[in-house]
């Protein structure tokens, strides 16, 4: 099989034939199979993140079809969460607002309005109640892997999550 970058125009669209999508493995590595000789190839991909997602494959037995690659390692739901961020050198006060568009396991994905001077790699806090009910705001703090000015901002969270933090003794016990 050849794994080769699928350039697609504007009016170009691949109705005919229904894209397969894969997902990467964390050693940045996919695994494709023909549907219609069975033949399975597996590529190193990480050149390709933030890069292309979409690929045509050549196989053997002639067949060629596009598979989308999906990078993302966790599933995303989608929200609709009033939250706020901040840099980790913001005081709370000058926090920015935000929506929680979607969020996994491991970042999520914020919408935002204004322009903000954020590049790839910053740190920031978010600030939230996972539900309108909630006793208490949730702050995690997000690596930024991604920036649309004025409109989204993804990013991976760095910190643990309080509910996988390890619990503190009430005691002061002493462990030899």
């Amino acid at each position: 099989m050849i794994l080769t970058p699928e350039r697609q125009t504007a009016d170009q669209s691949s109705i005919g034939s229904k894209r397969q999508k894969y997902f990467v493995s964390r050693k940045e590595m996919v695994t494709i199979r023909c549907r219609t000789c069975g033949r399975m190839e597996t590529f190193p991909v990480a050149e390709l993140q933030g890069k292309r997602h979409v690929m045509r494959v050549e196989c053997a037995c002639a067949q060629t079809f596009e598979v989308a690659l999906e990078f993302r390692q966790d599933y995303r739901k989608k929200t609709e969460i009033d939250a706020s961020f901040r840099a980790l050198s913001t005081p709370r006060a000058r926090a920015r607002q935000c929506v929680i568009a979607d969020h996994s396991e491991g970042g999520l994905m914020l919408r935002i309005t204004d322009e903000v001077p954020i590049k790839q790699n910053d740190r920031l806090i978010v600030c939230y109640r996972p539900d309108s009910d909630a006793p208490h705001e949730i702050e995690r703090i997000i690596s930024v892997r991604h920036h649309d000015r004025g409109n989204r901002i993804g990013g991976a969270f760095i910190d643990i999550h309080p509910q996988t933090q390890p619990a503190i003794p009430a005691t002061n016990a002493v462990l030899h």
